[in-house]
This record gives C-alpha cells, structure tokens and sequence, in this order.
C-alpha cells in the first residue's frame, strides 16, 4: 500500500513491542523509493509527529497490555472518505482503528464494536479487509491463535461500517489439538492447525475469493534408527513419566513449592527432554493452506 501518498508502494508491519517507555506494539514502514528498493524502517507516527499506539480502553488497568501489543495492521480506505485508515490486530484478539486524516493518522485508536462490545477473536487477531459478500463495502476477516478462520460481515455501508457479530467460516483446532495424539509427519494434518493468518484473493479465476491460510504446527519423526511404531509405544510410556513429574511440584498440601522443589523438578524435567530426543524428533512448521471458495 502507498502510506504516504508519494505514489510509490510501502511495506507496513506490526510488531511485538518496543523495547523502551511502556510495551507497545509499534507499526514500522519501509518505504518505498523512486529509484527503487526500500528506506530503513521507521516507526509510523499520527498527525502529531508522534508513534502510533493503540489507545487502551480506560480503566484497562495493566492486565489489559495485550490491548496493544503484537501488533498486526491492515491498511485500507474503511469509512469511503479517500483517506487511508489502519485497522490493527493486537495480542487481546480485538480490532483497533486508526482513522486517516488530511495529514497521517489519528493520534488515538477506537475499537470496532458489534453491539457495544470490542469484535473479537480468541487472541491474536489478524485483519483482513475486503468485500467478501460482493454488498460494495469492507468485510472484516481473521485469523486467530487458535487457529480457524472468522467473518464480521459489514452491515453498514462504505461510508458507514457496522460490523455483525462473529462468524466461524473455518473452525478452529485449539493449541492443544496435537496433545491427544501427536501428528507424525505432515501426512497427519488434514487442514490448517492454529497461529491461523489469512489472505484473500480469487486465486482459481473463478470470480470468487478464496482463503490463503498460514499456520503453524509441531510435527513428529521417529529419531534416527527407531521406527515409527517403536517411538509410539516409547513416547506413550514417556508421557506418563512426564506426568508424574508435572504431579511433583504441585504438593497436595497446598503449600508454595520450594526453591529446593523447583530445583529437583527442573533436573528431572532437564533428564526427560534428553531422554525423549533419543526416539522423537520435533519439529516446528507451518503450511499455507489453498481453501477454495464454493
């Protein structure tokens, strides 16, 4: 997208949080140059000169910091006025917007709403703007950390976005999916897993958008000369040593683990982690996913 109006496409980007004053997710640009290639990134900053951050809600208190971290923007013409606006993911799973002004952004953040109450999904939202339904006006589209794929359809107009309540276009498979039953290898998976982002397009030229959907996912292998059949009897009973060590640090009298308890879990933790590498191998990926719209 052309942030700056200079007709010349920039790069824009979220991120987790800055490192000084309060933790902040700040956008960052790079933007693009006439004579090719990109400048350094630097962070986007409102009509005041100053770093976008999202506003939190007041009485937020400082549970609520995930308001404005992780941060994950869309850039689009919202409201119809020929003016950029950002809408921004954040950790929480709610949706801010900044409204574009004649110079930049605005310097403070309003959530959308559904009935009086933040849209949402179940943490790390990831906006998506475009007309799904073909009605002329911008659609709201997300991912989330539990994986799946989410619809808040505008009921309003181009100029007046309202926006319904969730819709599950995808279902989500939770982070925990995996822990009934391990997937060994890529043949296991059947759809997308969690840590779900979107991308919409017509990718089959069929006058339909389509889900592009990336994921991330922990797969298994068998270790270096053990079969897959040995490392399953293997990690079943490994599981259950795991369990009694999880079971040893919660004493059954209620009391504060001690700094000697700690000590010996942590070692005996240590020793299963080494004991498990020798017939399972992890390993961490994601996929992206071509899900064709009917």
């Amino acid at each position: 997208m052309d942030v700056n109006r200079d007709g010349v496409l920039d790069i824009l980007s979220g991120s987790y949080s800055r490192h000084s004053k309060d933790m902040a997710g700040l956008f960052q640009v790079l933007y693009g140059q006439k004579s090719g290639g990109y400048a350094v990134a630097t962070p986007l900053c409102g009509s005041d000169d100053e770093p976008l951050v999202i506003t939190m809600t007041p009485g937020d208190g400082e549970d609520q910091v995930t308001d404005k971290i992780c941060t994950r923007p869309f850039a689009c013409d919202l409201n119809g006025d020929g003016k950029l606006d950002i809408v921004s993911g954040n950790f929480s799973g709610t949706f801010a917007l900044f409204l574009g002004e004649e110079k930049g952004f605005a310097t403070t953040s309003s959530w959308l709403l559904h009935d009086g109450e933040p849209l949402r999904v179940d943490a790390h939202s990831d906006p998506f703007l475009v007309d799904w339904d073909g009605d002329g006006d911008l659609d709201l589209l997300s991912g989330s950390a539990q994986g799946g794929a989410f619809l808040f359809a505008n009921e309003g107009s181009k100029t007046r976005p309202a926006f319904g309540a969730r819709q599950t276009l995808l279902e989500p498979v939770g982070h925990d999916a995996g822990n009934g039953g391990p997937h060994w290898g890529d043949g296991d998976l059947t759809g997308p897993q969690a840590s779900t982002r979107i991308w919409v397009d017509d990718l089959d030229g069929d006058g339909k958008l389509d889900l592009l959907i990336g994921d991330n996912v922990a797969l298994c292998f068998p270790a270096e000369g053990v079969t897959e059949a040995e490392a399953k009897q293997q990690l079943v009973a490994w599981e259950k040593r795991q369990q009694k060590v999880f079971e040893s640090i919660q004493p059954s009298d209620g009391k504060t683990p001690t700094e000697a308890d700690q000590q010996e879990f942590q070692t005996a933790y240590e020793a299963l982690q080494e004991e498990r590498a020798k017939f399972v191998r992890d390993e961490h990926t994601g996929f992206v996913w071509f899900l064709r719209r009917k």
